[in-house]
């Protein structure tokens, strides 16, 4: 018989209590490791299927790159502005012209130009091309006066076509714009010179209208003539008025002595000729003032000028010589000496008509002179208008002739091609080794990943130590890699279950129930058997029951653990060869349904069978398929739950109250056919 030694349930539950309230440290690295645990050889040769192919497609998919580089210069309008100018301005502005033509080789349109370009010498790679690709793939940089420009290309000869397109858009943009601002140009001076040319004609025209006859000059000399009338008449009409004065104060009739008349006549001619000699001296100056001024210069106003001033020195001198000739021809006829008494008297009366005849005379001659003075004023300034419009006009063909001969000289700087696009030999990127090596890598990844991902994703329990968490209720005995049927692993069990601590005391001469259970029906069967007969070795009666009604049974057997169920009395049958070993089959299907069975039939069942064996050994069925295994649980003194690796570890974590609270003394789990890899082979065997 089996001597099972009762301890004290108090300390049992002592020990229990401090080994469930013990902590598990989660460790992350553990659990990546367990997963991976007996997966590496697949993740290898899983890689070694991935590798070459992912290594094969980046070979494939990787290029050849070519560069190719141009360089454009621009250089100043003038040859010493980048060096010692003394003007900041000057420098910046050149500065700020050579970032700007860097930015215009960047720019949308000189991209765009290219790329038709290159759809007519290139369309195969053209096709599909388009300006923010073209400025994406050309790399543009300014280093002081040089604009480099860099790019790659999968063909050789297409990255240094490229940059020529590139570069012949730039400057046939710019070229064209060059065009078009000279153009604008030139439109807007000839235009000014036909508005020139017809001012000029309408000056000249009024010029015609208000000159008349009479040029300047004629104008001037006439003017001063008729100003030297005026003055002769001012003075004549001063004698006749101082006589018709004399002649009213004096206390005479009605005449006057034509002697003293022409005495006074004398007197004004003297005092007349005395400022036109003033005048004349005056005139003389502001001549000798304009050459001194105006020497060694040719200019055709200060000639007019000149001309004018002489005209008016020779009119005074004109009227000086005339006012002596008067005065000489009163002295030759006697006028003023011996002057006869005897003429008739010249009455107050013609005196009077005489005076209105020369204010008359004067008022037309100022009228005259006035309207000379104003034709000559008008004149003046038409004349000056020309000139400014001659200047005007000259200037405007001077600067078309500047534009047509040189045109863009108004930007401080001009481009060139320094270096033309360059023509690669050798790539200058080769991405297929990296691509090669990077598809390689990535296999090995992916290989990795996805054994790691179904590892963690493993919904088996695989390997003992997985249940760790709950061993403290399910503690775990065996972990071998024996079948279920193994004769020294049930010894070995049979050894650990004669040692298995008690919860609860029991009286000494009743045979110990044993149920084996497993999460499937037919699993702990074998197991159940080998641990009978590992019994019957002992030189132990045992008593093996098969109580999974759950699974029809075809042949025809004797009676059973249906027949136990419902009260029959039944004879076990002996196993030869096995000493010791009796066996209870299921019985008649028929009889009693797994759903027809209760605790109280059970419980009769196991204690009538149980007489004159000292050992029994209950194969429960599955705990997920057979519903009386939780009732023979319930009347065993001691589960055994049998597991695979293959078991799932949810099912087995939701059964684990169940099997540690139903039998009296708990529940140990073996672990079967465990994995090669599993660590606890070699402490749990």
């Amino acid at each position: 018989m089996v001597h099972v030694a009762a301890i004290n349930s108090d300390d049992v539950f002592e020990s229990q209590a401090a080994v469930a309230e013990e902590p598990v440290q989660a460790n992350p690295f553990a659990s990546v490791a367990r997963a991976m645990r007996g997966r590496w050889f697949k993740t290898i040769a899983l890689g070694a299927i991935l590798s070459p192919a992912f290594a094969g497609l980046g070979y494939f998919s990787g290029s050849q790159l070519y560069n190719s580089q141009a360089i454009l210069r621009v250089f100043p309008q003038e040859s010493n502005i980048l060096y010692s100018t003394g003007e900041d301005s000057v420098l910046k502005i050149f500065s700020s012209f050579v970032k700007a033509e860097a930015t215009y080789v960047a720019s949308h349109p000189v991209m765009e130009r290219s790329v038709q370009e290159l759809s007519v010498t290139r369309p195969d790679l053209a096709d599909g091309l388009t300006g923010t690709d073209m400025a994406r793939s050309v790399n543009i940089k300014r280093s002081d006066s040089l604009i480099v420009l860099t790019t790659l290309s999968r063909d050789r000869a297409f990255a240094s076509q490229k940059l020529e397109a590139v570069i012949a858009s730039y400057l046939a943009l710019k070229s064209e714009a060059e065009e078009v601002r000279t153009s604008v140009r030139l439109s807007e001076l000839r235009s000014r010179e036909e508005d020139l040319i017809e001012r000029l004609a309408g000056l000249r025209m009024n010029q015609l209208e208000t000159g008349g006859e009479f040029g300047l000059n004629a104008l001037a000399k006439a003017h001063i003539e008729k100003i030297a009338q005026v003055d002769a008449l001012a003075a004549r009409k001063s004698e006749v008025a101082a006589t018709l004065a004399a002649l009213e104060t004096e206390d005479v009739a009605s005449s006057a002595d034509t002697s003293d008349q022409e005495i006074m006549r004398a007197t004004l001619l003297d005092r007349a000729m005395a400022d036109l000699s003033f005048e004349r001296a005056k005139l003389k100056s502001e001549l000798a003032g304009l050459r001194a001024g105006y020497r060694d210069q040719t200019n055709l106003r200060f000639q007019r000028k000149v001309d004018s001033k002489i005209d008016e020195i020779a009119v005074i001198e004109q009227a000086i010589s005339n006012r002596r000739d008067q005065i000489r021809v009163l002295g030759q006829t006697g006028a003023l000496t011996a002057a006869s008494n005897t003429g008739e008297d010249t009455t107050l009366a013609e005196i009077r008509f005489l005076l209105e005849k020369v204010s008359g005379q004067l008022g037309k001659a100022r009228g005259e002179a006035r309207d000379l003075n104003r034709r000559r004023i008008d004149l003046d300034g038409i004349e000056t208008e020309i000139s400014a419009a001659e200047r005007l006009l000259e200037e405007t063909r001077r600067a078309l002739e500047v534009i047509r001969l040189e045109f863009g000289r108004a930007l401080p700087g001009y481009a060139v091609v320094m270096s033309p696009p360059s023509r690669p030999i050798k790539p200058a990127e080769d991405t297929r080794k990296l691509m090669m090596v990077t598809g390689f890598a990535c296999g090995l990844v992916i290989a990795l990943v996805t054994m790691l991902v179904l590892g963690l994703r493993e919904r088996r329990v695989r390997y003992a130590e997985s249940l760790l968490s709950v061993n403290g209720q399910l503690p775990i005995r065996q972990v071998t890699d024996a079948s279920a049927d193994d004769s020294h692993a049930a010894d070995l069990l049979r050894n650990e279950l004669q040692l298995q601590s008690l919860r609860k005391p029991r009286l000494v001469g009743t045979a110990p129930v044993i149920a084996v259970t497993s999460l499937h029906s037919g699993g702990g069967l074998d197991c159940a058997r080998a641990l009978a007969e590992s019994f019957s070795r002992a030189r132990m009666k045992v008593l093996f029951i098969d109580a999974d009604i759950t699974t029809s049974n075809q042949e025809i057997e004797p009676a059973g653990w249906s027949d136990l169920l419902l009260g029959a009395g039944i004879k076990p049958r002996s196993t030869s060869g096995i000493p010791g070993l009796s066996t209870v089959g299921k019985g008649s299907a028929d009889q009693v349904g797994d759903s027809d069975v209760s605790a109280r039939m059970v419980q009769s069942a196991l204690k009538r069978a149980a007489k004159s064996f000292d050992v029994v050994i209950v194969s429960t069925g599955g705990m997920l398929d057979c519903l009386s295994a939780q009732f023979i649980l319930s009347n065993a003194d001691v589960g055994v739950c049998y597991l695979t690796p293959s078991d799932n570890h949810a099912a087995v974590l939701g059964l684990v109250e169940q099997l540690d609270n139903l039998p009296a003394n708990g529940t140990v789990a073996v672990m079967r056919n465990a994995l090669p890899s599993d660590p606890w082979l070699a402490v749990r065997t």
